[in-house]
């Protein structure tokens, strides 16, 4: 195996439970055989067997399409929102709970400006969580002011997960934001949800299909986790860091436990779970910022506070008439008005 696999973090395509197949647009493909193309592709399949059953096998794969008729814009895999991690914690018994992944303005402004500075043009998007996920928002954000979001799903389902295409190609310019938001529910769970690979653990990722290609293979963040574990009443970790996870110093109470066994011994409660929330979400972000082959961006590892909204999108609202109003209207308008009110219901 090339020792590339071992570092392999860039994404050429992604797919999720429930997806189907996906064909890009006539003015866009992914480039392949070119100098600049990937020479060796790993596809990465992510089991799940939590009764640990004996003598499965599995056919599962990808069937890739190509064409000698060379599209206008090669295409990119941009994969944004939380960076998979145990600093992404949601508490148990929380019937809601919002976590937010950034794709800062720091990381689109150095790495747009130098490789593309007019900018990308998204033309799908992949939402993607687990099994305590209720719903999703890739949510745009330039300027201060929040723009139509990307994509979005209020009633998220694990089992169905694939890329939508937008109704209109959105441009990305140096300078934007991009938050990926999602909501969970853990009411049925008693410890702690972490950031990490199992249906059981969580994520809150955004994948965006775009041209032209540019050298941005992740723009995530992680929120920091001195303000998480000093909400429970952590003083002092054990430094240096010689395992993980790390280990908590004091006070006594915590004293010789991992911080992970640490915050699931934390007396939790719905109102604990609503303050911690607000304090995950005002607390400073570490900026990931990767190219392709594990490469860097400059603003890699940069601490920063979310960014500041002074403006939010707001959608266009349905006005729900009464049946009433329709006596002396045409049927069209009639059946216009009983559509509203049955989903005003």
């Amino acid at each position: 195996m090339p020792d590339v696999f071992h570092t392999c973090e860039t994404v050429v395509f992604a797919w999720a439970i429930g997806g189907e197949g996906f064909t890009f647009p006539p003015h866009v493909g992914l480039s392949i055989g070119m100098p600049t193309d990937p020479k060796y592709v790993l596809m990465e399949i992510h089991y799940d067997n939590p009764s640990q059953q004996e003598g499965l096998t599995d056919n599962s794969g990808i069937r890739l399409y190509y064409t000698h008729h060379v599209r206008k814009y090669d295409a990119g895999v941009l994969e944004t929102g939380i960076w998979v991690s145990l600093y992404h914690m949601i508490p148990p018994g929380m019937g809601q709970f919002t976590s937010e992944g950034h794709c800062t303005m720091e990381c689109l402004e150095e790495a747009l400006s130098a490789e593309n500075p007019e900018g990308i043009n998204v033309f799908a998007v992949l939402l993607h969580s687990h099994l305590a996920g209720k719903a999703i928002w890739a949510r745009h954000y330039r300027k201060g002011e929040e723009l139509k979001p990307l994509a979005y799903d209020t009633e998220f389902d694990f089992n169905f997960q694939e890329y939508k295409y937008l109704e209109e190609e959105r441009t990305i310019v140096p300078g934007d934001n991009i938050v990926t938001q999602c909501q969970y529910n853990t009411k049925g769970r008693t410890t702690m949800t972490w950031g990490g690979l199992s249906t059981r653990d969580e994520m809150c990722l955004s994948f965006l299909l775009y041209y032209p290609k540019v050298d941005l293979a992740r723009c995530e963040s992680i929120p920091e986790i001195k303000q998480q574990l000093e909400f429970i009443g952590v003083k002092e970790i054990y430094l240096p860091v010689n395992s993980w996870p790390f280990i908590i110093k004091s006070p006594k109470k915590y004293n010789n436990l991992s911080f992970t066994e640490a915050m699931n011994t934390y007396q939790w409660s719905r109102k604990k779970g609503n303050s911690f929330n607000q304090r995950a979400l005002q607390i400073p972000i570490n900026v990931r910022c990767s190219k392709h082959e594990s490469n860097e961006w400059m603003v890699q590892g940069m601490i920063v506070s979310p960014p500041q909204v002074k403006q939010i999108y707001q959608s266009e609202e349905f006005v729900c008439l009464s049946l009433s109003s329709c006596l002396n209207s045409s049927g069209f308008i009639c059946l216009a008005v009983i559509i509203c009110n049955v989903l005003c219901i």
